[in-house]
């Protein structure tokens, strides 16, 4: 039996990261994704067809087969296609207009930088609280059920030390 303590990290499995999938993984696994479904709904296939019977699909029958329902469904995908194409037509042209009127000009600004005192305001701490917070290179941050900040703790590589508002360590206590 293993003996009980701390272990590495395992790598995250690929299947739960499809970032770190490369291009042609995610098109093979897609590809095969979507044939392995129709091969699915093709095994299930003479239930669907029992179950139509039972219902009344011989209607369908009826009016695709013997009455030639499939030329007139497939004018109606016809004008379907021509509605998509008027419509993605419209929008290509919008942005080509958009495109043409705003090349060259930019009209987004660069957002003013938020300073120190502005981020301790609004989180309710001392400015050099806040700075160290931004030094440190790993923080454990608490909040409450409201979503205010409980406790930040400036994670080492060894140990933990909690940083409070007053400089000591230990629990958060004044802010």
């Amino acid at each position: 039996m293993e003996k009980p303590g701390p272990r590495t990290t395992a790598r995250p499995l690929i299947i739960e990261r499809p970032d770190l999938q490369s291009p042609p993984q995610r098109v093979l696994s897609a590809g095969l994704t979507a044939l392995l479904w129709a091969v699915w709904a093709y095994l299930w296939l003479p239930v669907i067809a029992l179950l139509g019977w039972l219902f009344g699909a011989s209607r369908f029958y009826e009016e695709m087969v013997v009455a030639s329902g499939d030329v007139a469904l497939l004018e109606l995908l016809g004008w379907y296609a021509l509605v998509i194409g008027l419509l993605a037509g419209s929008l290509v042209c919008w942005a080509s207009y958009n495109f043409i009127r705003f090349r060259g000009k930019e009209r987004r600004s660069i957002r003013r930088a938020t300073t120190i005192e502005e981020i301790a305001a609004r989180a309710g701490f001392k400015p050099d609280v806040v700075r160290r917070w931004q030094q440190a290179q790993m923080l454990s941050v608490r909040h409450d059920a409201s979503g205010a900040i409980e406790s930040v703790e400036i994670v080492a590589s060894t140990h933990a030390r909690t940083a409070t508002a007053d400089g000591s360590a230990g629990i958060l206590a004044g802010r």
